[in-house]
C-alpha cells in the first residue's frame, strides 16, 4: 500500500499544471476544431492539484488494465449485459412508442454517420419512463428520460446535441475508462464487490468528471453543427438549467461530476464562437430575438 501511495504522489507531481487544448476533427470549413478546458479553471475541478490527481488516477488505471483488453466489441457486450439485466430486474421501464423510437433511431443514425473516425461500438437508443431530466450511456446503449425528451420537444437541435454528447462519451474513451475501473475493482475485490447493475446505474447517471462532461458536450455540439442544426439551443438549455440550481459554492463543486450549468453554457458558448464563428448571445436574446442567433 505504501508503494502505491508513493507512486500516486510521484505521478501527481510529474504532470504539468497547464491543460493543453485538444485538437479533435475539423469544422465545416475544414478548419481544425480545438477543445479548450480553460473555462473550467474557475471551478475546483480545474485547479492544478485536482487535474494532477485525476491524471494520476487515469495513469494508474491504465497501468492495471490494458486498453487492448477493452475493445469496441467488449464495450458492446458490457452494454448489452447491463441493458438486459436492468430491464429484467425492473431498473428500467422502457417507453414503448413506435413513433418516438423511430425518431430517436433516425437522430442516432444521422449522428453516427457524421463521426470522423468512428469506432466499431454498436449503438442503440432507448426512451425511459423517468421524471428526472437526464440522459446517460453505457457500452453503446443510450438512454434518454421522458423528462429530458419533454425538454427537447420542438427543439430537435437540443435532442441532437444531447444524444451527440452521449455518443461522445463512448467515442472519446470515457466508457472504456469506466469499464476498466470495473475490471480493476473485480480483479482486486472480486465480482461481488458492489458492482451490481443498480449501483452501476448510479455510477452512470452520476457520470464522469467535469472535464469528461465538457469534452462530451463539445463532441455532441460538433456533430450537431455539422448536421446544420442551431447549436445555440444547447447554450440556452444550460442557461435554463442554471436558473434552477443553487448558487455556486466550493463544497458542492468539490463533489460535482458535472460542471455547474451556468459555467457549462459559458464553455459551450466560447467553443461555438471560437470554432464556428457563431455568437449565441444570452438566453433572453436567443428566445426573444431568434434573428440574433446566427445560423
Amino acid at each position: 500500500m505504501l508503494r502505491i501511495i508513493t507512486l500516486l504522489i510521484a505521478v501527481i507531481f510529474a504532470f504539468s499544471c497547464n491543460e493543453v487544448d485538444q485538437y479533435l476533427g475539423k469544422n465545416e470549413k475544414n478548419k481544425e476544431v480545438t477543445y479548450s478546458y480553460a473555462c473550467l479553471d474557475s471551478a475546483l475541478g480545474g485547479r492544478p492539484l485536482n487535474r494532477r490527481i485525476s491524471q494520476a488516477g487515469d495513469l494508474l488505471r491504465d497501468l492495471a488494465v490494458s486498453d487492448k483488453e477493452i475493445t469496441d466489441s467488449v464495450q458492446t457486450v458490457y452494454g448489452k449485459m447491463f441493458h438486459d439485466e436492468m430491464v429484467q430486474e425492473g431498473g428500467f421501464k422502457l417507453i414503448n412508442d413506435k413513433t418516438l423510437n423511430q425518431k430517436l433511431n433516425t437522430v442516432l443514425n444521422q449522428l453516427l454517420e457524421t463521426r470522423e473516425k468512428p469506432s466499431k461500438i454498436r449503438y442503440a437508443v432507448y426512451a425511459l419512463e423517468d421524471t428526472t431530466v437526464n440522459a446517460f450511456t453505457f457500452g453503446g446503449r443510450i438512454y434518454i428520460t421522458r423528462a429530458m425528451l419533454q425538454k427537447c420537444q420542438g427543439k430537435d437541435a437540443l435532442l441532437y446535441a444531447i444524444m451527440g454528447h452521449e455518443i461522445g462519451h463512448s467515442e472519446v474513451g470515457h466508457i472504456k475508462s469506466t469499464i476498466k475501473e470495473l475490471v480493476l475493482a473485480n480483479n482486486i475485490f472480486g465480482e461481488r464487490a458492489g458492482s451490481t447493475v443498480f449501483e452501476l446505474k448510479k455510477l452512470l447517471t452520476a457520470s464522469f468528471n467535469q472535464k469528461n462532461e465538457l469534452e462530451a458536450d463539445y463532441y455532441g455540439i460538433n456533430l450537431t453543427n455539422k448536421l446544420g442544426y442551431d447549436v445555440c439551443t444547447a447554450v440556452a438549455f444550460w442557461k435554463e438549467m442554471a436558473s434552477k440550481e443553487n448558487p455556486y459554492n466550493q463544497v458542492e463543486d468539490f463533489f460535482r461530476t458535472h460542471p455547474f450549468s451556468d459555467l457549462r453554457s459559458e464553455c459551450l458558448s466560447n467553443h461555438i464562437r471560437s470554432n464556428f464563428g457563431k455568437n449565441c448571445g444570452t438566453v433572453s436574446e436567443a428566445d426573444s430575438h431568434p434573428e440574433l442567433v446566427k445560423n
